[in-house]
This record gives structure tokens, C-alpha cells and sequence, in this order.
């Protein structure tokens, strides 16, 4: 495994993830967020949670792209191959959404759906630069 590589996919992984999730839960689905009452919060909040959205996109993204090098061997080439991983990867993150109706109050059963959807949509297009990015050895 070339660890610079599998750091530099995931990194590029990351960064693409967190622009897919800002759109999905940003300009998609921020007006469902409005009339729920476990996410209401202060604007200023805001300001640094942007922050710490890249940082933890970034550093997860990091943590796939290492795991997607370390088995890059049992995926497809290419686009195609870091998509089947992310979608993989995507569901596992994704169930854990359900925890969330269970220790956040008000936090609304069908969000955990639509959540999961967008877990398997970002890692996704996550995998597929991962794929893109880290090649398969000859």
C-alpha cells in the first residue's frame, strides 16, 4: 500500500464528500431540517460547525481511503470499483443514524431514513474518487 496515495485519495474523497453533503443536506433538504424540533439551534452555532463538517469529512475520508488501499485488491478498477466500496461503507455508516432516534429527543424516525440514503449517496461519490484516485497494482 502506498500510504501517501490512500492519504491523498481520502483527502480528495473527503473534500468531495463534504461538498455532496452540504448539497444534499444544505440546499436539498435544509427546508425538512426548519420543521424539526432536535435541530433547531443558535445561527451562531453555525459558523464553526462548517468547520468542523470539513475537518470530520477530511479525517473520515483519510480513514476510507487507507481502508479502501489496504483492500484495493478486491475491488473493481477504477470509478467503478471505489463506488461498489462506498456504497458498502456508506450503508455500514448509514444504520448507525438509527442509534440517534433513540438518545436524541424529537429526533424523527424517518430522518434516520433519509439519512442512511445520504450515507450511501456521499460515500458513494466518495468511493468512486477513491477509485479514481488509488489504482489498482499491475
Amino acid at each position: 500500500m502506498n500510504w501517501g496515495r490512500a492519504i491523498g485519495a481520502g483527502l480528495a474523497a473527503g473534500f468531495v464528500q463534504n461538498i455532496v453533503n452540504f448539497v444534499l443536506h444544505g440546499l436539498v433538504l435544509g427546508s425538512m431540517y426548519t420543521d424539526q424540533p432536535a435541530f433547531v439551534q443558535e445561527p451562531d452555532d453555525m459558523a464553526m460547525q462548517i468547520v468542523w463538517f470539513l475537518v470530520i469529512a477530511l479525517t473520515i475520508g483519510t480513514v476510507a481511503g487507507l481502508l479502501f488501499a489496504s483492500s484495493r485488491q478486491s475491488w473493481a478498477d477504477g470509478a467503478r470499483g471505489g463506488l461498489h466500496f462506498g456504497i458498502l461503507l456508506g450503508a455500514v455508516v448509514g444504520f448507525q443514524q438509527f442509534y440517534l432516534t433513540l438518545v436524541v429527543n424529537d429526533f424523527p424516525y424517518s430522518v434516520a431514513w433519509i439519512w442512511l440514503g445520504v450515507e450511501i449517496i456521499s460515500f458513494g461519490v466518495g468511493g468512486m474518487v477513491l477509485g479514481a484516485v488509488y489504482k489498482r497494482a499491475e
